[in-house]
């Protein structure tokens, strides 16, 4: 498979940040059958030509970080499609998750998701958050912004030990965040946690909000 380099030269900026209303405006309308019948929806940012794989290096590849000023407009999106969607699951009457997750300095891991049963204590569960200090990276985005709290947690990805050739197995020991070990079927297998940054979890507080 061929990729893309990570250092070609991103072409029309401008289209893009045209069709960014458009792209928000498809994802207000909650599918409240498809939550209830899986326990979750969510949106990524699913938005070419960034969630794109591009060639970092000979052994790595990934997804492009948008700009700074478009974190900022597809966060405005978020959080539009964020309050659109809490009308809807304030009717269920029930409990129910909705965050926002905005990765840092990885955005293009950023997203919105809703959940209901047993998918909420998943989710609630999901992340390690971390304590020390430090200040949300947005401001001024959008009129609702002062309205949501932010807990900041680790982002990052896992891998597994088979997967690795010897040399690599010593680097990813060393850069893991955490390891845990595996017996699958019969066999014994480990998972490195690689951070790659913060990841913020935010929401709305509100009476009515069981999460």
């Amino acid at each position: 498979m061929k990729f893309t380099s990570i250092k070609k030269k991103l072409r029309g900026t401008r289209r893009i940040v045209r069709r960014l209303p458009t792209w928000g405006e498809q994802y207000k309308y909650l599918d409240i059958n498809n939550l209830s019948k899986y326990g979750k929806e969510y949106v990524k940012l699913w938005i070419s030509p960034f969630y794109n794989l591009y060639k970092y290096s000979e052994h790595k590849v990934g997804k492009r970080n948008p700009s700074y000023k478009l974190q900022k407009l597809i966060l405005f999106q978020l959080i539009e499609i964020y309050l659109s969607w809490e009308k809807e699951l304030a009717n269920l009457k029930e409990p129910y998750y909705l965050k926002l997750w905005i990765g840092n300095p990885e955005f293009i891991d950023s997203q919105i998701v809703a959940a209901v049963g047993s998918e909420i204590d998943h989710y609630n569960q999901l992340f390690d958050e971390l304590n020390d200090p430090k200040d949300f990276p947005y401001s001024n985005i959008h009129p609702c912004l002062h309205l949501f709290s932010w807990k900041r947690a680790i982002n990052g990805y896992y891998v597994w030990e088979s997967d690795l050739d010897s040399e690599e197995i010593d680097i990813y020991q060393k850069k893991a965040y955490s390891i845990q070990k595996y017996e699958i079927n019969g066999k014994e297998d480990s998972s490195y946690f690689i951070s790659t940054g913060d990841m913020w979890i935010g929401e709305i507080q509100r009476s009515g909000n069981f999460t």
